[in-house]
């Protein structure tokens, strides 16, 4: 595998515990009637796997004996060094003498109600494939391809890389490959993250079995591991985790405990083992890495299990993984599903929003490594996964620089399965074509000018159009940003943008946006809307009678959150609980058409505060303007706007120019947010209802949103528009 030694030999190298031990007199003891067998080990990996040229040294040390009549228990540990170096270390090991009686009495891997309870507190989680594929099952040929490094021929063209990118990514050849047959479930699992089912077939007379031990046959568990190893190789890359490197190899993940436990010896009697794996943790930071939780059955036996293996895809020393300096790096290996080239992607996109920015962003960025600095969303609420291209200079902030970029919408996205119906909601809609934009400024080095600042960065003013509806469940969509200004004033640096949407060539959504990078002192003196004085929403202004208010309160097991029989209206909910309760008017409102003030407690663990932003957590601006669409969705049930619409649905306003002005931010510690909603307009067109309104939105004692022409519309779901 490109000169790297498997994990395999690099922990069966070890064997000097069995040497030792037999050199301090073990088999005066045993006197020929009991075999060695490996019971408990934790790994540690340390550092890369060891190249072809290296030695290997172990330092073993057996630190205790524990006698049960003839029983002989002895527990050991040793460091691995390749060359002077430390990479991996054995810790916690114990191994034993048994007879064949006692290796036959063995009940396998007992699961404790203390590993229940574990795994059912496993939360569940989410992964985007960096590619899609439909291919479940892998045979015996499908391996031989991926032992060749030709995962596109496997798994589809989307898997493919240029011919002669990371040589090194392939499966070991025949004699070490230890699975057969594979069946990826990729949204199995405790986590939902992924399940593999494998089995390895067995021959009495193989190498592994006559290799190991001289008369006392029996598949080494490092093998064994082996086999989990590679099916941990084959989810990379059938998640697409190669095609963020040109040239990479797969690393064991270091510094983390690995518990494995061997209760079962698989000895030539045996025809096959079957290995469940189950992904516990799939990220792309520092690099692409999946860990799983496996047990290996023999029968209906679980003999071995290993618990947080993990192993990610790492570039070979001095290969490329980042952008160069000014930005623009050479080809890192990734295409979009068009076939073009993608300038960085989205190993480089999860570092812009978690991690280190120069890895990112190219050399310049290293100032903030020890400072805090803007990132773009991250988790559940990025919506940029590569830049295609730029036209502009790092260090060059004129009008004109320009931005391609791409985000791929999968189709069991959670924000379409908890939209009240399932299309791209509003914030989608935002986030995306605003995380493109600000990325172009940043991305050009709006801060860099003053790197002894800590920024944060803030959306300010912008105005958007959907142009039209389309689903966008499965497609790329792709941003054209454009820098229109970029403007430095004490404390602060703002840039305009405009942008537009499109996929499959046709453009859907169009916009322009203010931003503002903003020292903490200028954060600390935010006065509002209104120069820090206090406005009072319009039913405090107005008292209207307590008749004419009506509170709706939108608990989750409110009939507007369900729809048992489809083609009914509904809200959207989950990441959606946006408002606890509105005070409905509807003659009111500022201009009489009908009014509602909404409501809503703000926690400090909500969701969205550890998505935006890394390091400086606030509200995303598109929520606010969400929990306004969601109470102009509430209006249409509420007066029964949409009773002569067969089977309709929520639908975003197509050809309505929304706007916005935000002048603060909803923080963790603000406890409650509140917004009014003045419906201006209820149009009636040809095959759709549309509600228009101006709302505004408070934190505590102050108003900080405004906007112009929120508004939804209802249109029949048989209506392909």
């Amino acid at each position: 595998m490109d000169g790297a030694a498997p994990p395999a030999v690099t922990v069966e190298a070890g064997q000097c515990d069995l040497l030792l031990v037999s050199y301090l007199g073990i088999d005066f003891r045993n006197k020929g009637e009991r075999v060695y067998r490996l019971l408990d080990s934790s790994l540690i990996f340390k550092g890369p796997l060891p190249l072809a040229g290296q030695t290997l040294r172990y330092e073993i040390s057996i630190d205790r004996f524990v006698h049960n009549g003839d029983t002989t228990l002895f527990f050991f540990s040793y460091d691995c060094f390749a060359d002077d170096r430390l990479i991996l270390q054995l810790r916690d090991a114990c191994a034993g003498f048994f007879t064949q009686e006692e290796l036959d009495a063995s009940l396998g891997v007992v699961t404790s109600d203390r590993d229940r309870a574990a795994r059912a507190a496993l939360t569940p989680g989410y992964f985007k494939p960096l590619a899609r594929t439909d291919v479940t099952h892998l045979d015996a040929d499908a391996l031989e391809l991926l032992a060749q490094g030709r995962p596109g021929d496997v798994f589809g063209p989307e898997h493919a890389q240029d011919e002669g990118l990371n040589p090194a990514l392939r499966l070991p050849g025949p004699m070490l490959r230890m699975v057969d047959e594979v069946t990826i479930d990729r949204l199995g699992g405790p986590r939902g993250l992924g399940k593999l089912t494998a089995v390895k077939r067995l021959t009495p007379d193989a190498w592994y079995f006559t290799c190991h031990f001289p008369d006392d046959p029996v598949l080494a568990g490092s093998l064994v591991a082996e086999g989990a190893v590679q099916l941990l190789q084959i989810e990379l890359l059938h998640l697409g985790m190669h095609l963020t490197l040109p040239d990479a190899r797969f690393q064991t993940v270091t510094d983390e405990r690995i518990d494995v436990q061997v209760r079962g010896q698989i000895t030539p009697e045996h025809r096959e083992i079957r290995y469940e794996v189950e992904i516990t943790d799939i990220t792309l930071l520092p690099r692409p890495t999946v860990r799983a939780d496996i047990i290996v059955h023999l029968g209906d036996k679980p003999a071995i299990r290993m618990r947080n293996l993990g192993l990610q895809v790492r570039e070979k020393d001095g290969a490329p993984y980042r952008p160069g300096t000014g930005g623009v790096p050479v080809f890192l290996g990734r295409r979009n599903r068009s076939g073009e080239a993608a300038m960085i992607n989205e190993l480089h996109l999860a570092h812009a929003a978690k991690g280190l920015l120069d890895v990112a962003m190219g050399p310049e960025f290293e100032i903030y490594r020890d400072s805090r600095a803007p990132y773009i969303p991250n988790g559940d609420f990025r919506f940029v996964d590569r830049v295609m291209s730029l036209k502009g200079t790092r260090g060059d902030l004129k009008p004109g620089a320009e931005m391609v970029t791409e985000y791929d919408s999968p189709d069991d996205a959670w924000y379409y399965r908890q939209n009240s119906h399932p299309h791209m909601p509003n914030c989608v809609y935002m986030e995306s074509s605003l995380q493109a934009a600000i990325f172009l400024g940043y991305y050009l080095g709006a801060t860099l000018k003053d790197p002894s600042q800590q920024y944060s960065i803030r959306n300010l003013d912008g105005r958007a159009t959907l142009v039209r509806d389309i689903d966008l469940r499965g497609k790329t969509i792709r941003h054209h940003s454009k820098l229109l200004m970029t403007s430095a004033v004490s404390g602060a640096v703002l840039q305009n943008f405009s942008y537009e949407l499109s996929a499959d060539g046709e453009v859907f959504y169009t916009g322009e946006s203010l931003f503002g990078y903003f020292s903490e002192a200028a954060l600390a003196n935010q006065v509002g809307l209104d120069n820090g004085g206090y406005t009072a929403p319009w039913i405090e202004q107005e008292q209207p009678a307590a008749e004419q208010v009506r509170r709706i309160e939108l608990t989750p097991d409110a009939p507007w959150f369900t729809d048992p029989d489809g083609g009914h209206l509904r809200l959207p909910g989950e990441h959606f609980d946006l408002v606890d309760h509105v005070d409905l008017v509807a003659g009111g409102g500022r201009f009489g058409q009908g009014y509602l003030h909404g409501a809503r407690a703000v926690r400090p663990d909500e969701w969205y505060f550890s998505c935006h932003f890394h390091r400086d957590p606030v509200m995303p601006g598109s929520l606010g303007v969400e929990a306004v669409l969601q109470a102009l969705r509430l209006f249409v049930l509420e007066q029964n706007l949409a009773a002569d619409i067969d089977a309709p649905r929520f639908a975003m306003a197509t050809g309505v120019e929304m706007g916005w002005k935000y002048r603060g931010q909803i923080l963790r510690d603000d406890r409650e947010l509140r917004f009014d909603v003045h419906v201006k307009e209820v149009r009636r067109e040809s095959g759709r209802l549309l509600v228009i309104a101006d709302a505004e939105l408070w934190k505590p004692g102050l108003r900080i949103y405004q906007l112009t022409d929120a508004a939804i519309e209802v249109r029949s779901a048989t209506d392909p528009a």
